[in-house]
């Protein structure tokens, strides 16, 4: 079976490769147009000069990159051996050494010797060289604010050769502080125009000031609560020959009050003069601070000296210090109003009926016992007999007023937050019956506290002059006016004119007053004549508004009391037949004002109208002063 299916396979495949098959049906179908091909016998030889032969690759942009490399390392390298074996000339600062030989400590201000040697290691001369020396003028690093010495020409430095030069610097800084002395070194290549420059910063250390100060201050205040602190200044080595002197900068919340000894100049430079090495010289300084709780303010003392055109300004200093001060919260808060206000400043008029009030809270999370409340009264125009103490005691002999338990039953214990009201009158002096050589007449209240915590004992902790108002005196300015007869009928006649002089007098008690005025308004029936003859005021009449003006200028102090100032001027009246029976007006209200000198304060008065019922003229009587027909 096997051998019938082997026969069958060949007698396929013999069919299958016959050309003259016909079993399988197979079709030829003609092409559209016949075709010849001319075949080659033999292969031929490949011709170099075909137009088909394949170009070359391109070589990439980093073979061209490694090739330009190797080209130049190649030149560099030639050069250099070039240079090398020929004897090229070459400079560089590598081969410039700057060595400074002197002590590395010094005292401040002292002269300190140096000696700086330059060694050339080049194998080419420097040329038109120069030495150049600098270093700090004062303790502070400020860039502008150095001392450059006198160009040093060193001139030619051969190759290998070294050369020295003797210095000296004075240095300034607190003790321990480095100050750098800066050294340069200008030069020309040998054949070249350029400029070349070799540096060298040498430290030395500050063993000790000449000048060192000290400061001893609270680190916090209550703020508008006066205190002091002293800055002493101490000389640990000779005066330098410059003015030397203390400069004190404060916080912009800082209120200078006054300094011992008192300053040289305004209220913040000190002369060091007389400072010794035996004598240190103290500065207590004497101010407030305000501000808000938790505000730190900064104080900065310098020592120095300063410019021969501006003694206010130390340009070089010696030494400095910091002093920061935190204003806190009083443990007892006060406040005073006086007449209800609570201002830093008052004024109130000579003789017045002052009402003040204190106002106080505990700022404590702890109770304060036994609390105690006193306010000093001081001042040129106090007056000990005028003072109503209410619930305190008032200690006349040392001009005072005490609020304890023993008055003020919530005193004894003030719980946290707790806060109550005291009160108290007085009057300041009345200066208007006498001449007085008072001057800048004023009040004073200082207001201290104390009081004791139970968490740290019975210790009681003081806080003085706690809150402090000041009060100014005003001038008191007064104007009074009068009129007298002069012509016409009188008494007055219906439509007939009758003539009076009107004069203002004024009066002024403690202060100058400034652009004092006087105005008044004449009624419609009155007519303006002009001024008294020999009047020299300045006087003048506004026919529309019916004013008259009195220019016054300024008023002395104690004006009326021995010479006085007045102005007279004339008026009219041709009483109308309505008229007939009464005592008519000359003139309305007169008002005064001016600017008090002292308390820079408008003051004011008046003073009431003038009729025909003429009580200032010793010659007119009664009945006179009604209209007649």
């Amino acid at each position: 079976m096997l051998e019938n299916e082997y026969n069958k396979i060949e007698d396929i495949k013999h069919r299958l490769y016959d050309p003259m098959d016909t079993t399988s049906g197979q079709h030829h179908e003609s092409v559209l147009h016949p075709q010849t091909f001319k075949i080659a016998d033999k292969w031929k030889t490949e011709n170099n000069n075909d137009n088909t032969k394949m170009k070359k690759p391109k070589i990439s942009l980093f073979k061209k990159f490694f090739i330009a490399s190797v080209i130049f390392f190649v030149c560099a390298l030639g050069f250099a051996f070039y240079m090398y074996f020929t004897g090229g000339i070459v400079v560089s600062n590598d081969n410039i050494d700057i060595t400074v030989l002197g002590n590395a400590f010094t005292k401040g201000g002292d002269k300190l010797p140096l000696q700086i040697e330059v060694t050339n290691r080049n194998n080419a001369n420097l040329e038109l060289a120069d030495l150049l020396i600098e270093y700090p003028k004062g303790s502070n690093d400020n860039a502008t604010d150095i001392i450059r010495l006198p160009r040093y020409s060193v001139g030619t430095i051969k190759k290998g050769q070294s050369v020295s030069r003797n210095i000296e610097v004075s240095l300034f800084g607190d003790e321990k502080s480095v100050r750098n002395v800066k050294i340069s070194l200008e030069y020309h290549a040998e054949g070249s125009n350029a400029i070349f420059k070799k540096e060298k910063e040498y430290p030395v250390t500050i063993s000790s000031a000449p000048l060192s100060l000290r400061i001893e201050a609270p680190d916090q205040v209550t703020s508008d609560q006066p205190f002091s602190f002293v800055i002493t200044a101490t000389l640990n080595t000779s005066l330098p020959p410059d003015a030397t002197m203390l400069q004190v900068t404060y916080p912009n919340g800082f209120v200078f009050d006054s300094a011992m000894p008192q300053p040289t100049l305004g209220n913040s430079i000190w002369s060091l003069a007389s400072l010794t090495q035996a004598n240190s010289l103290p500065i207590t300084i004497k101010g407030r601070l305000v501000g808000q709780d938790a505000d730190q303010q900064v104080f900065h003392a310098y020592a120095g000296a300063t410019s021969s055109s501006d003694l206010s300004v130390v340009n070089v200093v010696y030494t400095s210090l910091l002093q920061t001060i935190t204003i806190t919260k009083p443990f007892l808060d006060v406040h005073i109003l006086v007449n209800s206000q609570d201002l830093p400043n008052y004024t109130v008029s000579g003789g017045e009926m002052v009402n003040a009030s204190i106002v106080w809270t505990n700022n404590l999370s702890t109770r304060i016992d036994n609390a105690q409340i006193i306010v000093n009264i001081s001042g040129n125009a106090f007056d000990k007999n005028a003072v109503n103490p209410l619930e305190g005691f008032y200690d006349s002999e040392n001009s005072r007023i005490i609020w304890d338990k023993n008055t003020i039953s919530d005193l004894a214990n003030v719980e946290p937050g707790k806060s109550g009201v005291i009160n108290f009158n007085f009057k300041p002096i009345s200066f208007i019956k006498n001449s007085s050589t008072i001057k800048d007449p004023q009040l004073s209240l200082d207001v201290s506290i104390r009081g004791s915590q139970p968490s740290v004992g019975s210790t009681f902790s003081d806080v003085n002059n706690f809150a402090k108002k000041i009060i100014k005196i005003a001038s008191d300015f007064q104007i009074v006016s009068s009129a007298n007869f002069l012509s016409g009928p009188l008494p007055p006649k219906a439509e007939s004119e009758t003539r009076y002089g009107v004069t203002w007098t004024i009066s002024n008690t403690i202060n100058n007053v400034n652009q004092a005025q006087a105005k008044a308004i004449l009624p419609f029936y009155i007519t303006w004549i002009g001024l008294k003859e020999g009047s020299r005021e300045n006087i003048s009449y506004n026919a529309t508004t019916h004013e008259v003006i009195w220019n016054i200028g300024t008023v002395n102090s104690n004006t009326g009391f021995g010479s006085n100032k007045e102005a007279s001027f004339i008026v009219a009246i041709k009483p109308s037949i309505s008229q007939v029976g009464s005592v008519p007006q000359l003139m309305k209200d007169v008002y005064l004002s001016g600017i008090d000198s002292f308390t820079g304060t408008l003051i004011k008065s008046s003073y009431g109208p003038i009729t025909t019922l003429l009580t200032n003229d010793l010659n007119f009587k009664y009945g006179n002063e009604r209209v007649v027909k």
